[in-house]
């Protein structure tokens, strides 16, 4: 099993002003990536904007990025559904499809969410470790699954299953609690999910992030990583707290949309997101392209 480190990038999956899946446009930004050091990809996670996919089209996009990535980086496919059912039927689909990913990502159901209690989730990610051909990575994202979180407890009888291999999380309060839980274990990794909690996860082990700015700012926050490891926590941080602003100046302000508003101002092919998400203003877009000239120096291109 390939090793979660590093820097991974929550890829965008572009889509042009019709709507329409760019999977050409794709392969030109994994082209540009894979000259950077980031560890690896997440396609079809919330940056992949993957509830606004078929399964169709999913599977299309799966299958085409696999044929993209270099055996040293680690590829994690999404395919977390609000049932168990779909969620069991996609990965059998990609299963059938001989498709090559390291882990399927799986975020937590939300649409009952009072309903998801402890005892509805480990059964949950249970039923689908116990079948999946491919090592599960939970996904605790309460900014997009309707605030729930997994709790330290459920997190600590799900990472004794063989094939439950992380977690990554994206909440801003549940690391110190996933780190006291499981946190240094050698068959299972907290991964950050964020530049907001990437600093407490390294400081407690963890190896990495799977970073939305790593999208359009890939050799930055692989610089920082490089920085905080090779020299130190203190060059680190300072590295990260220009990394925090330039990403707050720029893509974080406005979602998938400013990534994929960044990322076409940094070389990238992101197109739009798909409606009825918007796509950024000119003035949005102007004063981007104003910050990253000014900031040139440290945004590494």
């Amino acid at each position: 099993m390939r090793k979660l480190e590093g820097i991974i990038i929550p890829c965008i999956t572009p889509f042009d002003e019709e709507g329409r899946l760019r999977l050409d446009w794709l392969k030109t930004n994994f082209e540009k990536w894979n000259g950077t050091d980031i560890g690896g990809y997440m396609i079809l996670g919330s940056n992949g904007e993957f509830r606004s996919l078929s399964d169709e089209e999913a599977l299309e996009v799966i299958q085409t990025v696999s044929g993209l990535v270099p055996t040293e980086k680690t590829l994690i496919a999404g395919a977390g559904r609000e049932s168990l059912y779909h969620t069991l039927r996609f990965i059998r689909q990609l299963d059938e499809a001989k498709v090559s990913v390291d882990y399927i990502s799986v975020l937590t159901p939300c649409y009952f969410k009072k309903l998801m209690t402890d005892e509805a989730l480990i059964d949950y990610y249970t039923a689908i470790a116990d079948v999946s051909p491919y090592p599960i990575l939970l996904y605790c994202a309460p900014g997009f699954a309707n605030d729930l979180r997994i709790s330290p407890d459920t997190l600590r009888v799900l990472a004794d299953h063989p094939n439950i291999a992380g977690i990554k999380d994206t909440s801003p309060d549940m690391m110190n609690s996933y780190m006291e839980a499981v946190g240094n274990r050698e068959d299972f990794q907290v991964f950050a999910g964020s530049l907001g909690n990437i600093l407490s996860c390294l400081k407690q082990g963890g190896k990495g992030g799977i970073i939305s700015a790593a999208n359009y700012f890939p050799r930055t926050c692989a610089e920082f990583l490089s920085i905080y490891q090779n020299e130190g926590p203190e060059q680190g941080v300072a590295y990260l707290d220009k990394l925090k602003e330039a990403s707050k100046e720029t893509g974080a302000k406005a979602g998938v949309a400013g990534v994929k508003a960044v990322m076409n101002l940094m070389g990238y092919r992101a197109g739009v997101p798909r409606k009825p998400v918007l796509p950024c203003s000119e003035a949005f877009v102007r004063d981007t392209k104003n910050y990253i000239t000014q900031n040139s120096s440290f945004i590494l291109d």
